[in-house]
C-alpha cells in the first residue's frame, strides 16, 4: 500500500482587514499527496495557489481544517518542535533561490545539515552525493555570483534534498530562468523523483515546467477546479495543460516555441 505523505482535509484561510471586511483566500481544500508523487498547482493570480503551498509549508496557520504531513499535524506542535519539524521534514525551494552570496555553492548546500552535529565525512558524502544528482559537482567550490541562474536554481534544490526531507515543496522555480536553465533544472527535479522516489509539489504558472509533473491539480477562486494527470507523453500533458488553463481563465505566461516540450 502507498504512504500518504500529506493529507489536507477543508484547508480554508480566511484574511481579515482593518475595515472588519473578510475574504476568503482558500476554501475547503483536501488534497492528498502519496509518497514519490511529483504533483503540480497551478491558478491564475490571486487564485490562492501561493496561500496553499504557505500552508502545506507551514509557513502560515489555516483558519479551519487540518493538515497532516508524514503522520504529523503541523498544527499540534510548540514553535520550538514546529521549527525541528520543518527542518528535519521539509525541503523548499524558492524562485528567487535564496542563497547567500557570502558563503560557497558547497557551504550553502551544507546550512540545512549546519545544526544536526552530523560528523564531518558524513556531511561531506551527503553534499557530493546531493551534488552529483544535479549535475553541479564541478562548482561546489565556487561562489554563488560566479555561477549561471541554472546552477543556482540547482544549488537550491540540492540544499533542499540534502537532508532527506519527505517532501519537497518548490515555488515558481523556473520564474528567473531562461529556457535551457529552465529545461535543465526540470529535468534535474524530474531525476530526483524518480531515482529517490521524492515527493515533490510544486506551485508554477508555467505550462512548460507543470509538463514534467504527475498529477497537477488547477485552483480558481481559492477552490480546487481541475485535475489532469499525465501519460507517458509529456508533449501530449502540455497541450492538456494549456487547454485546462484556457478553461480555467485567468492571465498565463505566452509560451514562446523554445519552451515547448
Amino acid at each position: 500500500m502507498t504512504k500518504v505523505i500529506l493529507k489536507a482535509e477543508g484547508l480554508s484561510k480566511i484574511y481579515g482587514s482593518q475595515s472588519g471586511v473578510m475574504y476568503t483566500a482558500l476554501d475547503e481544500i483536501r488534497l492528498s499527496v502519496e509518497q514519490g508523487e511529483f504533483l503540480g498547482i497551478m491558478g491564475p493570480s490571486g487564485s490562492g495557489k501561493t496561500t496553499l503551498l504557505n500552508l502545506l509549508s507551514t509557513i502560515d496557520k489555516p483558519s479551519s481544517g487540518q493538515l497532516e504531513i508524514n503522520g504529523v499535524r503541523p498544527q499540534t506542535l510548540k514553535d520550538a518542535e514546529l521549527a525541528l519539524f520543518r527542518r528535519r521534514e521539509l525541503g523548499y525551494v524558492f524562485q528567487d533561490f535564496n542563497l547567500l552570496d557570502t558563503l560557497s555553492i558547497r557551504e550553502n548546500i551544507i546550512l540545512p545539515l549546519a545544526m544536526d552535529k552530523l560528523p564531518v565525512d558524513e556531511i561531506d558524502r551527503r553534499v557530493q552525493e546531493s551534488a552529483a544528482l544535479l549535475g553541479i559537482e564541478s562548482i561546489l567550490d565556487k561562489r554563488t555570483y560566479e555561477v549561471s541562474g541554472g546552477q543556482k536554481q540547482r544549488t537550491a534544490i540540492a540544499r533542499a534534498i540534502v537532508h532527506r526531507p519527505s517532501l519537497l515543496l518548490a515555488d515558481e522555480l523556473t520564474g528567473n530562468l531562461d529556457s535551457k536553465a529552465s529545461r535543465d533544472v526540470m529535468t534535474s527535479l524530474t531525476g530526483l523523483n524518480e531515482r529517490l522516489h521524492a515527493t515533490i509539489v510544486m506551485v508554477t504558472h508555467d505550462p512548460f515546467a507543470a509538463s514534467y509533473c504527475r498529477r497537477i491539480v488547477f485552483i480558481r477562486d481559492g477552490k480546487l477546479f481541475s485535475e489532469i494527470r499525465r501519460g507517458s507523453n509529456r508533449q501530449a500533458f502540455f497541450q492538456q495543460i494549456l487547454d485546462a488553463l484556457s478553461v480555467l481563465g485567468g492571465e498565463f505566461n505566452d509560451v514562446s516555441p523554445t519552451r515547448l516540450p
